[in-house]
């Protein structure tokens, strides 16, 4: 497993802790769904982050080691000042300098969706069907794969920039703890299956 990987279990942690803590208020008489709603903005910010995280820590290794770097990775634009600064420092401190572009690049970048966490894994595995493979690891099709965490991504965004209001009725959506917890383990399942799958 990766450091990556390490950092996302520290990370969705959380929504399991959010989930207990829905049913000690709910067992004392408490609304709480705030804590479901949690769940599902933390799970998505926990994969977004282990990409990025990802990328900067196999481009990396990578670099490092001499091993070929992607060409998406070899795409990239770097400004010219980093270039140089590779150019004017001891070989251990060139994958320092390394680590700070890749890190650069991918640090504005937002991959919740399928088809953004795709394009983030291009980064360092060359794979040119990364959806069939992380579905096949995960005993799944290709296009339920990518639905599925796409239809958590969006609720996400519903509740992130409309407070989890349905537009056409103006109805607050229900939350409800086992769809919260079926989000958070399908996004660790998925974690999981890249990591075991990105060389």
């Amino acid at each position: 497993m990766t450091a990556a990987f390490d950092r996302f279990e520290e990370h969705i942690k959380q929504c399991a802790e959010a989930i207990e803590i829905y049913n000690h208020l709910k067992g004392v008489g408490y609304a709480a769904d705030f804590s479901l709603r949690f769940v599902w903005v933390a799970s998505i910010s926990a994969l977004d982050f282990y990409i990025s995280e990802l990328i900067v820590e196999k481009g990396t290794l990578h670099f490092a080691n001499s091993i070929p770097l992607s060409q998406k990775l070899l795409n990239e634009t770097v400004p010219m000042a980093s270039l140089l600064a590779l150019h004017s420092v001891t070989p251990a401190q060139q994958v320092l300098e390394f680590r700070k572009i890749i890190s650069l690049a991918v640090k504005f970048r937002t991959f919740q969706k399928a088809e953004d966490v795709a394009d983030g894994l291009a980064f360092v595995w060359n794979e040119q069907h990364k959806w069939n493979a992380i579905a096949a690891k995960l005993g799944v099709e290709n296009k339920s794969a990518k639905r599925r965490l796409n239809s958590i991504a969006y609720r996400r965004d519903m509740i992130v920039h409309n407070a989890d209001f349905d537009e056409a009725t103006g109805i607050l959506r229900a939350c409800d703890p086992n769809q919260a917890r079926q989000a958070s383990e399908y996004i660790h399942a998925v974690v999981q299956a890249i990591d075991e799958l990105v060389p």
